[in-house]
């Protein structure tokens, strides 16, 4: 019976298992309302109808990734510097202090300039 334990055929099993309740359970579940006139893949916005060319959005990242690259250095940093924090001698108190100087630079060069 070890053999259950394996994360491969747990998986396999855990899914086989997942499938036959979505099976059993099916016939239990909401059917949707049949709507006459209604038209399930036209575009939808607010309430209101809009044409096939308006319903075409052009997502803007140039205000994203600034703030994703923000994200990821402060908690890389916070991470390396509170893992530091356990035994500050091990790597060089010069060494830390230079790393907080240079994420303070890369942070500084990203929002001023």
């Amino acid at each position: 019976m070890d053999i259950l334990l394996f994360p491969p055929v747990a998986f396999v099993v855990s899914l086989l298992f997942v499938m036959l309740l979505s099976a059993l359970l099916s016939p239990l579940s909401a059917k949707p309302a049949r709507v006459p006139g209604s038209a399930k893949h036209q575009a939808y916005g607010c309430g209101e109808d809009i044409s096939s060319d308006q319903a075409r959005a052009v997502p803007d990242y140039q205000t994203f990734f600034p703030f994703a690259i923000f994200f990821t250095l402060l908690h890389v940093a916070g991470l390396m510097l509170a893992t530091w924090s356990f035994n500050p001698l091990s790597a060089g108190i010069e060494l830390v202090g230079a790393y907080a100087a240079a994420v303070i630079v890369i942070l500084a060069i990203l929002f001023v300039g």
